[in-house]
C-alpha cells in the first residue's frame, strides 16, 4: 500500500493545470464535427489520426489497432493481475454552427461563467475534449513515472460522439473483441452518473395524394392523416411507470416535415419523427411494436376533404440503451476511491437524463458508468468550453483509477 501511495504522489505531481491547459488548448484546434455524413465524416478519422494515435505511441504504447470505421483500441499493461479497465473517449464534437472561433482553443479566466480558474474555450470541449484531455495528461504522467501496469488499460477512441446511436463502440468492440471488468465514458462535471434512460427513434411516414390546395377534395392531404397520428399517440399510449431515479419513460415528437416542399400543394407525405425515452428492463423492439400497433389504425383512414385513404410506414431508426449501476456496483466504488485518494473527496452521484455507450456496455456485461470533466451548461452553445481546474482534477483521478486498478 506505502508503495502505491508513493507512485500515486509521483504520478499526481506531473498532473499539472499548465499542463491540462496546453493538451486542451491542443485538440480545440484540431476540427472533428458532426456532419451529414455521420461516423465517416473524414476529420474524424484525421483527429484519430493526428491528435490521438501519435501521443499513445509516444508514451509507449504499442498495441494499438482500427476497425473499419476508424475507431481506435490501444491496450497497455502485461495483462496478469485479472483486473482490467476500460476509458472510452469520443472523437466527434457538435458542428461550428454560430460560434465565433470554434477551433480557437481561446483561454480566458473562469470566474465570469462561475467556473474555477481558467477555462478553454472550444467546440466539443464542453462533452468529448477535455475527458480526452484529462486521459491523455493522466496517461502521460503514468508512463513518465516509469508506471508498471499488472493488469490491463483498454483505451478507446470512437469516431462517435453526437449521433445517438452506438454503431462506433459496436463495430469496435465486435472487431477486436475487447473486454474488461469496468468502463468509465463521457464527461459529466466530475460527477458520477449512476444511469440514464435510453431511446430509440421511429419516423411515421403518412403518405396521400398531391393537388392544387384551391381543390383539397382532389388529393388525400398527408398533413391531416399525421395530425391523426399524432392525436392518437398521445391519446392512447400506455407508458410505464416511472422508475423512482430516472424518471417517466417519454414519448417526443421532435420533428415534422412535409413534401412536395412547394406553395399551395396538399401534401402528399408527412414523416413525424418520434424520440421514444426507454427505462432499464424496456425493449426497443417491444417500444416500437407498441407505437406501430397505433399508428397503423390510421391507415386506410380517409381524408376528411376528399374520402380518400391515408397509406403508413414505420422505420425504427438509431437506439440507445438505458443504463443503471448502483452505489455499491464495483465501477463506482471504483471511481470514488481514487477520487478521494486523488482529490481528498469522494464525486457527487446523480442521473443523466440523456443517454450515451455506457448503456451498451451494460447490456453486454461490462459494467459503466460516466464521470469527467465537462460543463452541460455549455454544451451545444456558443461558449462551449471546459474548466482547466476541473480538467487537471479529473486527470488526477484517471491515474489515481489506474494506479489502484491495474498496479
Amino acid at each position: 500500500m506505502q508503495g502505491k501511495h508513493q507512485a500515486l504522489s509521483h504520478v499526481l505531481s506531473r498532473i499539472t493545470a499548465e499542463r491540462v491547459r496546453s493538451v486542451m488548448v491542443e485538440l480545440a484546434r484540431i476540427p472533428s464535427p458532426l456532419t451529414e455524413l455521420l461516423e465517416s465524416e473524414p476529420k474524424l478519422r484525421a483527429f484519430i489520426d493526428t491528435a490521438v494515435e501519435p501521443r499513445l505511441r509516444q508514451f509507449g504504447i504499442t498495441d494499438i489497432r482500427r476497425d473499419r470505421m476508424g475507431n481506435l483500441l490501444a491496450t497497455w499493461g502485461a495483462a496478469e493481475s485479472g483486473c482490467s479497465l476500460m476509458l472510452v473517449t469520443n472523437a466527434m464534437n457538435q458542428p461550428a454552427a454560430t460560434m465565433p472561433n470554434p477551433y480557437g482553443g481561446e483561454v480566458r479566466a473562469g470566474a465570469p461563467y462561475k467556473l474555477p480558474g481558467e477555462v478553454v474555450l472550444g467546440k466539443g470541449l464542453s462533452e468529448q475534449k477535455a475527458p480526452l484531455a484529462a486521459i491523455l495528461v493522466a496517461l502521460e504522467a503514468m508512463f513518465a513515472s516509469l508506471v508498471d501496469l499488472r493488469g490491463q488499460l483498454v483505451f478507446l477512441c470512437c469516431v462517435s460522439g453526437e449521433t445517438g446511436r452506438h454503431d462506433a463502440i459496436r463495430s469496435l468492440i465486435e472487431a477486436t473483441g475487447v473486454r474488461a471488468d469496468m468502463a468509465v465514458l463521457n464527461g459529466t462535471g466530475n460527477r458520477i452518473s449512476l444511469g440514464n434512460r435510453g431511446r430509440v427513434d421511429i419516423t411515421v411516414t403518412v403518405h396521400g395524394t398531391p393537388c392544387h390546395s384551391s381543390r383539397p377534395e382532389e388529393g388525400c392531404n398527408a398533413i391531416t392523416g399525421a395530425l391523426e397520428v399524432i392525436r392518437r399517440l398521445t391519446t392512447e399510449l400506455r407508458m410505464p411507470s416511472a422508475h423512482p431515479h430516472l424518471g417517466a419513460p417519454t414519448l417526443t415528437i421532435n420533428r415534422i416535415r412535409s413534401f412536395p416542399d412547394t406553395t399551395h400543394t396538399v401534401q402528399d407525405r408527412c414523416d413525424i419523427s418520434i424520440d421514444r425515452r426507454l427505462l432499464p428492463g424496456e425493449e426497443p423492439d417491444s417500444a416500437v411494436a407498441e407505437i406501430a400497433a397505433i399508428v397503423k389504425t390510421v391507415e386506410g383512414g380517409q381524408d376528411p376533404a376528399s374520402g380518400k385513404a391515408w397509406r403508413i410506414d414505420i422505420a425504427q431508426g438509431p437506439m440507445m440503451y438505458p443504463s443503471l449501476v448502483t452505489k455499491d456496483s464495483a465501477v463506482v466504488r471504483a471511481l470514488v476511491e481514487a477520487s478521494s485518494a486523488a482529490l481528498g473527496a469522494a464525486p457527487e452521484t446523480y442521473y443523466a437524463t440523456n443517454a450515451f455507450d455506457q448503456g451498451f456496455l451494460n447490456a453486454i456485461g461490462i459494467q459503466a458508468c460516466t464521470y469527467g470533466p465537462g460543463e452541460e451548461m455549455f454544451a451545444h452553445t456558443d461558449l462551449d468550453m471546459a474548466s482547466v481546474d476541473r480538467t487537471r482534477d479529473a486527470a488526477k483521478v484517471y491515474a489515481a483509477l489506474m494506479l489502484q486498478r491495474l498496479t
